[in-house]
């Protein structure tokens, strides 16, 4: 389907340019036309002169064309902070004292090195240096044409059309090494037309691999096609007799000299096989179906769907001459096998770039063995294949564009518009990137602070900011570079580092959100109006930022303190392991922790392993590390799944009872053998059993009858039934303090009167007296725990007959939802819709309050409230299954009726809405209290 979008995009584009085209095949042709007519008119010095003339003309509009989009790409900046730091003494690095080779391009980050040691620019030699190349490659490939070609040719149409082609003056500039690379192979075809050019051309070939390693390829091709030229010709001479191993051996002698000294040192320096990118790249695994869609898009766009078959098709037939056998072997073997290595890898996300090196090459033997054939063949011939040659020629200048300026379609983009050029003199890039890392150098390194960034887009960032920089996408980084990849994509970019990666590696700050949404503005700071985060907090960073006018910091002991008094267990459980990790390096880390452990009261949370003291007994119950609606952290206690006859028993000492409450959550099915029971003196005092599957629902014991009794808890399964068992998690003590949630709803406070109510519904269960009390002060509440409120209106098949207790069918692990069930709109998977409306109500301008998951397109899946029949104000989710507080104002209807509905109107990807827990206030309650 890919595949034909491309071809359609380059086909319409094709027809948008016909007058454009048109123009340029009446100009081929008339070339060809111009040549015919003086091939036989001028002298040979004549002919030389025009060549030349030609060829100028063709190099100065080529280099007009790529001033014009002149730009240094990302990436170019990764290499140009290589030789930067070669350049301060610190060796090829990215970052100082981290050996990572992160660059695919030896030699050209080492020229740009040296000259950065003599105080050349290295953004303008990188920017100057790829335009340079261009010229030589360009006039290389003219050489190559006028010398292997039969002799008289005027026009050089390979080095006019190699200079006029789009693809090839885009990476004119872009300061990569692809350009000189290019240039490279055409020196390397020069260098093999010359009397005993076998060292000069392997010298040239080797610079291309030291250049880009898998140039390689090419250099192993232009061997091969040494080898086949001597087995072509001389055949009158014995096999042996026709290998002129000098040559091989002349050839050979820049690899074994300069190549295996360098890889050798490389790999010793760097300490792994392949270069780092290879890893990050995966470059061990095939990716065919985007390889497929990179050379259609090259053949569509770059004219070669005409051009290469002509090309095919001109290279076919009897061996002609030593140098033009050697050059056509050399380009189809290369063909053949480094645009199949292309293909394979999966090309590369900037559109054509990785085919650049080819263009030369075929080129100048396209031309070449179509001037013989040309001389060769019959009038009738000569003008079909002029004719083809003329067509082919106004489409490899033609500029064909099917991708818009900083789209990314089909896994590619046209880079060169991301990074534009906005000066040369001075140098200034257009890519928010560059002023991205200015800001950052003002705002850490000028202040004599290098705190570890974390960040993807590490080449201009990289190098204005010059920070220790951890690179997420694994380029310079190997920890992540070598992580496994979980999904293919846009190449280069598959792998991404996660917060725990970033942490391993040291880093400090990030631009982006590194911790989530709930963790954002307690890690955010803000300084001289620039935003950021802290990944851990940083006691040197914070020193001198605190110095700053208007800082805004995290405030650790602040939060920490507020968490204590409002949050509820389970936000206070997951603060914990958060602050464990941010807090690192803070002086008073441990007095912070024990604010929030002496919060949780905690007696058993099972993270990881059972309190100190516990007994259990049987195979039956076990610590299993997820997360499930209404357990707290990411571990609980359970006894499912349960093949049948897996039981036990856990018995944990809590002493004598000194807190006059104990609480914890329950779940699992009915069952007598299923129970939690508070034990004293022998006896079972307080027995709790499960009450709602797959969820778990909090328990609460008074126990101030028994304080200053010791007691045991004992978590049992005794129900050899299968299927039966049950989860157990967050066993706390509370009370007695008056942050406790049962001490805030006893207080009569009406300030955050929703989640204070929401807070004690996840630590006490809803019959709670202190709960139904405090349930009053609201006019609405659908928790959905059993069924649809009495008045709903249920059509379409999405949100079934009743609300569910967990996932339906392949929808992924719920969490957020209260009390024991909740709407979901997944009943038959994202294609089913429907809609559930629910009764109406009297409008006071309190908000309603809901929770709400499920796909974020408002205007098909979404919580709405709807007034005289039209739907004013809507709320929807996140792409995920995670259900979220929102609130929906009525402040503008005041004094009508309204109602909430719940609505699945899409059938496409994450086309499904999941709600729960409406709750409006009831604004006369609001005034009394």
């Amino acid at each position: 389907m890919m595949l034909l979008e491309i071809v359609v995009a380059a086909a319409e584009a094709i027809q948008a340019s016909l007058p454009l085209f048109a123009g340029l095949i009446l100009g081929a042709a008339l070339l060809l036309l111009f040549e015919r007519f003086l091939a036989g008119r001028v002298s040979f010095a004549v002919k030389r002169v025009l060549y030349a003339l030609f060829l100028l003309g063709g190099l100065g509009a080529g280099l007009f064309f790529a001033w014009k989009i002149r730009w240094l790409c990302d990436d170019a900046f990764i290499s140009f902070r290589y030789s930067r730091n070669f350049a301060r003494g610190d060796g090829l690095v990215f970052n100082p004292g981290e050996w990572v080779e992160g660059y695919t391009n030896f030699l050209w980050t080492l020229v740009l090195g040296l000259l950065a040691k003599v105080r050349v620019s290295i953004p303008h030699a990188g920017l100057f240096g790829n335009l340079a190349s261009y010229a030589l490659a360009i006039v290389f490939v003219a050489l190559v044409v006028r010398k292997a070609s039969p002799k008289g040719a005027i026009v050089p149409f390979a080095a006019l059309g190699l200079a006029a082609s789009r693809p090839f003056y885009t990476f004119a500039s872009s300061g990569l090494e692809t350009m000189p690379a290019a240039m490279l192979v055409a020196v390397g075809m020069w260098a093999s037309l010359r009397k005993n050019g076998a060292f000069g051309a392997g010298l040239a070939f080797v610079a291309a691999a030291l250049t880009r390693p898998d140039h390689l390829l090419l250099y192993g091709c232009m061997g091969l096609a040494l080898v086949a030229e001597d087995l072509v010709h001389h055949k009158e001479r014995p096999f042996w007799k026709r290998l002129d191993l000098r040559r091989y051996l002349a050839y050979g002698a820049p690899l074994v000299l300069l190549y295996v000294p360098y890889f050798l040192w490389r790999w010793r320096a760097y300490g792994d096989f392949f270069p780092n990118t290879y890893y990050a790249k995966s470059g061990n695994l095939t990716y065919w179906s985007q390889g497929l869609i990179y050379a259609t898009h090259f053949l569509f766009t770059s004219g070669a769907a005409i051009w290469l078959p002509l090309f095919l098709f001109v290279l076919s037939g009897r061996a002609r001459n030593r140098s033009e056998t050697r050059l056509r072997i050399f380009a189809l073997l290369s063909l053949l096998v480094y645009g199949r290595y292309v293909v394979k890898v999966g090309g590369d996300f900037m559109e054509h770039r990785f085919f650049i090196s080819l263009l030369p090459i075929l080129a100048a033997s396209t031309e070449i063995a179509l001037r013989y054939r040309l001389r060769e063949a019959a009038l009738p011939v000569r003008a079909l294949l002029g004719s083809a040659a003329a067509l082919a020629v106004a489409l490899a200048v033609l500029p064909v564009r099917v991708l818009k300026p900083y789209e990314k379609r089909w896994n590619l983009a046209e880079e060169n518009t991301f990074y534009p050029l906005k000066s040369v003199f001075p140098l200034e890039s257009g890519s928010t990137y560059a002023g991205m890392g200015q800001r950052i150098h003002k705002l850490f390194v000028a202040r004599g602070l290098k705190p570890r960034l974390s960040i993807d887009c590490i080449g201009l960032v990289g190098w204005y900011a010059d920070l220790p920089i951890v690179d997420a996408y694994g380029l310079a980084n190997r920890r992540i570079a070598h992580k496994p990849i979980e999904k293919r994509g846009r190449p280069g970019h598959e792998k991404r580092g996660t917060l725990e990666d970033f942490l391993a590696e040291g880093a400090v700050v990030d631009l982006g959100n590194p911790w989530g949404d709930k963790y954002k503005e307690k890690t955010r700071a803000n300084i001289d109006g620039s935003s950021f985060h802290f990944l851990r907090w940083d006691p040197e960073v914070v020193k001198v930022l605190r110095a700053v006018k208007g800082a805004q910091l995290p405030d650790p002991a602040r939060d920490i303190t507020t968490l204590t008094r409002t949050g509820t267990r389970n936000e206070i459980l997951d603060a914990l392991e958060f602050y464990q990790v941010f807090l690192e390096r803070h002086p008073d880390r441990e007095k912070l922790l024990g604010e929030l452990r002496a919060r949780l009261g905690e007696v058993a949370d099972f993270e990881g392993s059972l309190p100190p003291g516990a007994v259990i007994r049987g195979a039956g119950l076990r610590i299993e590390k997820a997360r499930r609606s209404g357990a707290t952290g990411k571990s609980l206690l359970v006894s499912l799944p349960d093949a049948g006859d897996h039981m036990g028993t856990l018995e944990i000492d809590l002493g004598v009872l000194a807190r006059p409450e104990l609480r914890f959550a329950l779940g699992g099915r009915s069952s007598p053998g299923l129970r939690v029971e508070l034990v004293v003196d022998g006896a079972a005092l307080r027995t709790a059993r499960p009450r709602v599957d797959r969820k778990l629902v909090p328990e609460a014991w008074q126990i101030q009858d028994l304080q200053g009794r010791r007691a045991t808890l004992r978590i049992v399964d005794e129900d050899k039934a299968p299927g039966m068992g049950l989860y157990v998690d967050g066993i706390h003590w509370s009370g007695g303090t008056k942050d406790d949630v049962r001490a805030r709803l006893r207080s009569g406070t009406s300030a955050n009167a929703v989640d204070l109510f929401r807070a004690a519904r996840t630590e006490l269960p809803d019959s709670d007296p202190d709960v139904v009390a405090f349930a009053a002060r609201f006019s609405v509440i659908y928790s959905f725990d059993d069924v649809f409120p009495a008045g709903s209106e249920v059509t379409g098949t999405a949100f079934g007959k009743v609300p569910t207790t967990g996932p339906t069918g392949n929808q992924q692990e719920v969490t957020g939802f209260l009390g024991r069930a909740f709407v979901n709109g997944y009943h038959g998977g994202d294609a089913a819709k429907g809609k559930l409306v629910l009764p109406l109500m009297p409008l006071d301008g309190q908000p309603v309050h809901v929770l709400v998951a499920g796909g974020k397109d408002c205007q098909k899946t979404y919580v709405g409230l709807e007034v005289d029949g039209r739907v004013v104000a809507r709320a929807c989710g996140k792409n995920d299954e995670i259900l979220r507080p929102t609130e929906l104002s009525t402040s503008a209807y005041a004094g009508k009726q309204g109602r909430v509905v719940i609505v699945d109107e899409s059938a496409g990807n994450w086309a499904h809405v999941l709600a729960d827990d409406v709750l409006v206030l009831n604004a006369e309650k609001l005034k009394t209290n």
